[in-house]
């Protein structure tokens, strides 16, 4: 019987594989994209392939932050005609947009740990009653299960992950002088970009109040999470754009 219900302990629920396979195949899509833009020399305007490159970033936040930022100051021009290419591109740019892969590959790994970590079975009490589990889900108070202590360490690893786009997102808003005008004054047309970060930050935050078993019935724990997903992205870009 144990040896039964280690598989399915280990294995993602349907939703979260789902979510991993778009997510992958979306950020695949956008450095193919990239890619044959730059690699084939396109004749785009450059709104288009900075809303490529933009969409690569975004895609695989926040572990891209840094190297997006590392990426941006070690470039050193156009490469040299002996330099070995692929089109237009240089080895070491091609394998500067493969790294957003490696990136993805990393989110969904942490993702997938973080969503295992929230639905492992509690081991059973020194009474021999099963607690909170998928085959026992004991119900506390209301639908409560014990499971609910687990949002101590979900919650905040959510807020710890959002951190790097509230960041970007605050120079997004109004420019880096912020919204007041003092400073550089007040740059419009990016806002976007933070309404998009701000999006971004809420679905993670309602992911993690979503995969932790700790409330029945699930349609109950989709409405809780999507309700704390929007209040979070709401106060953050209250918070951001002042």
């Amino acid at each position: 019987m144990s040896s039964g219900s280690r598989p399915k302990e280990r294995a993602l629920p349907r939703w979260a594989r789902a979510a991993v396979v778009v997510y992958v195949s979306v950020t695949v899509a956008a450095v193919v994209a990239a890619l044959l833009t730059n690699g084939l020399g396109l004749d785009l305007d450059a709104r288009t392939k900075e809303g490529l490159l933009l969409a690569m970033v975004y895609l695989t936040l926040p572990v891209s932050a840094a190297y997006f930022i590392i990426g941006t100051f070690s470039s050193e021009g156009p490469p040299s005609p002996d330099e070995v290419s692929l089109g237009r591109l240089s080895l070491m740019a091609v394998l500067y947009y493969l790294g957003y892969v490696v990136l993805a590959a990393v989110n969904a790994g942490v993702f997938r740990w973080i969503v295992l970590s929230a639905r492992r079975v509690t081991q059973v009490s020194a009474a021999g009653m099963p607690v909170a589990s998928a085959q026992y889900p004991r119900v506390a108070l209301r639908g409560v299960t014990p499971d609910v202590s687990k949002l101590w360490w979900a919650v905040p690893l959510a807020v710890l992950l959002s951190l790097p786009q509230w960041m970007v997102a605050g120079f997004f808003w109004c420019g880096i002088s912020g919204c007041s005008g003092g400073g550089f004054g007040v740059v419009t047309g990016t806002e976007w970009v933070a309404v998009i970060l701000s999006g971004v930050n809420g679905v993670i935050l309602a992911v993690a109040v979503f995969a932790v078993r700790w409330l029945y019935p699930t349609r109950k724990r989709a409405l809780v999470a999507l309700a704390a997903g929007t209040l979070f992205a709401l106060v953050g870009a209250a918070v951001t754009h002042g």
